[in-house]
């Protein structure tokens, strides 16, 4: 299914929902948006598996298996003409990128995350290294390593663009596995830590993403039990909690406009999950999807809107 927000320029998503009970097998899972906002790519875990692409206009979907079983990561940039891969290799992931059919058509060298953050031109691509990030040429060559200080082996990853020559990236420090948020110049300039480490008694176990807003930088943070927060900043590091009116605290931040955030999250004890606009500054609420009490409902959103403030 296919929604637009009215009234928001530039925002999109697909919501997938899960095959209820007794219906057999698995929903396709939905994985990313062409550059061009036409297209929406989802993997399949049904029969034989494989890669599906839905064109949103005239509703027509293609489905390919990649070989080798690699696993889609997205399409590249700028116009969504190939889709990026990866398959496991030692403690990372090999990455290649493939024709719109599944046809492998060039290698793009090793990841030690397996993410890919691509530049909007679809000249380069930043990914995980083993002492941060690095800078890759869409043709596999290695530009720039992008060393982060402080860090373990292989803990970063690329998170989005912070701007057009930063990425925003979550890495952990040495002996521990609560990352921190810093920012990476592109020029392989010195790394600025956007978050302190963490100890476990503020309840924000690890930074994953931020977004500066104009009432104030608010933070993507993993809690206990495996959910998601959000956390206030303030100019000295410390946090405050944002509890999401109407939510059972489980708050996974989509993207940000304005001075609002796009949050997916349960709005029952059953697991039921609706999406809605959030001002953390007026408090003011938006509902998009407001799901009912007995059923799952959105169970994947991807937002499409700009890479440097947001998912693609």
């Amino acid at each position: 299914m296919t929604r637009r927000s009215p009234g928001v320029t530039g925002l999109a998503f697909v919501l997938g929902r899960r095959n209820r009970p007794g219906r057999g097998g698995t929903a396709p899972n939905l994985l990313a948006w062409s550059p061009d906002g036409r297209r929406a790519l989802f993997q399949v875990f049904s029969g034989k598996g494989g890669v599906e692409q839905l064109t949103l206009a005239t509703g027509q979907m293609s489905t390919f298996v990649m070989p080798g079983a690699a696993t889609p990561i997205g399409y590249t940039t700028p116009d969504g003409l190939n889709i990026v891969a990866g398959q496991p290799s030692g403690t990372g992931t090999s990455l290649a990128r493939y024709s719109l059919s599944g046809r492998r058509t060039s290698a793009l060298g090793y990841s030690a995350d397996g993410q890919v953050l691509y530049a909007p031109t679809g000249a380069e691509f930043v990914t995980g290294a083993s002492n941060g990030l690095k800078l890759v040429s869409n043709g596999g060559a290695l530009i720039r390593r992008l060393p982060v200080p402080g860090t373990s082996a292989n803990s970063c990853n690329p998170a989005r663009w912070w701007s057009s020559s930063t990425v925003l990236a979550s890495c952990a420090p040495p002996n521990t596995a609560s990352p921190q948020l810093w920012l990476v110049p592109l020029s392989g300039g010195r790394p600025t830590a956007l978050t302190p480490p963490r100890s476990f008694k503020t309840g924000d176990l690890g930074d994953l993403d931020a977004w500066s807003l104009s009432s104030g930088l608010y933070l993507q943070s993993a809690g206990p039990c495996g959910v998601l927060q959000i956390f206030k900043q303030a100019p000295n590091g410390s946090i405050t909690l944002v509890k999401v009116p109407h939510t059972e605290g489980d708050n996974r931040v989509l993207t940000a406009i304005g001075s609002r955030l796009l949050i997916q999250a349960p709005t029952s004890c059953t697991g039921s999950v609706s999406l809605l606009w959030f001002d953390p500054g007026t408090r003011a609420e938006r509902w998009l999807v407001r799901a009912p009490s007995t059923q799952t409902s959105v169970a994947v959103a991807i937002p499409f809107y700009s890479r440097e403030n947001g998912n693609l």
